[in-house]
């Protein structure tokens, strides 16, 4: 635990060095957030939800979209980061797996990204007049959503490493999850599909939280999706980890 404590640190410590990166993600969320209220994204939502509360309910699957693919992004920018500056090496003679090491970073990048949540969701409330909203039963949907979302990360970091240059896939991917996990009303023929992805079950659950509906079947269902979407990212990190040291590709980049 003490090393994952020390990675944790070691990230958090280097995020808030170049505070510019934190201030351009407030900015994008922001300013993306601000223009699916002004252009009324999410006026579907009033009616599966029964609820005249519009703006809160996109506010909720923003959230928590923004909070998964943080957690996408986080492992495969890190071990791209680590391969350029030659530290990578070090970190995979580390007595624990690499998948388990970095949950050091993932805590990290989940303590920065509620920040920057709190921020824009406070901007949306002074500038749009949102309600916001809260529970316990939200922040336990967020971290069990992240769990998950990080096996689908650990994916993306299995390709990075292999592969070492993985283009615009990580944009891709989060951009796709906007529009298919319901985040952004998705049409319901699709959501049959991308149910079993955690953030669109996770929408799911804070939403129907929010108003007042029942989410014990769905909280139960997305522990299990989230469980098994990790286990699935941790068997496909290791066998490309496994590829790339058969390859090569880890002695050079």
């Amino acid at each position: 635990m003490r090393i994952i404590f020390y990675e944790f640190k070691t990230d958090l410590l280097r995020t808030f060095r170049y505070k510019f990166s934190i201030v351009s993600d407030i900015v994008v969320f922001t300013v993306l957030l601000s223009f699916f209220f002004i252009s009324d994204t999410g006026t579907s939502l009033e009616n599966k939800y029964n609820s005249n509360n519009q703006r809160t309910l996109l506010l909720l699957g923003y959230a928590a979209w923004s909070l998964s693919v943080s957690c996408i992004s986080l492992v495969g920018g890190q071990i791209s980061s680590e391969m350029s500056r030659g530290t990578l090496y070090q970190k995979l003679n580390c007595k624990i797996p690499l998948q388990i090491l970095y949950l050091g970073d993932l805590f990290s990048g989940i303590l920065i990204q509620f920040v920057i949540m709190i921020i824009y969701a406070v901007i949306a409330y002074f500038v749009f007049s949102v309600e916001l909203f809260f529970s316990l039963n939200v922040f336990l949907a967020l971290i069990i959503c992240t769990i998950g979302m990080y096996g689908i990360g650990l994916i993306i970091a299995g390709l990075s490493i292999f592969f070492k240059k993985t283009g615009a896939i990580i944009l891709l991917i989060q951009l796709t999850l906007l529009f298919i996990t319901d985040t952004i009303p998705t049409n319901d023929t699709l959501l049959r599909v991308t149910n079993i992805i955690p953030l669109t079950k996770c929408n799911d659950i804070i939403r129907k939280d929010f108003v007042g509906q029942p989410v014990g079947d769905s909280f139960i269902q997305l522990i299990l999706l989230s469980i098994g979407a990790f286990v699935i990212g941790y068997i496909v990190f290791s066998c490309f980890l496994s590829l790339a040291k058969k390859r090569g590709n880890l002695l050079f980049y």
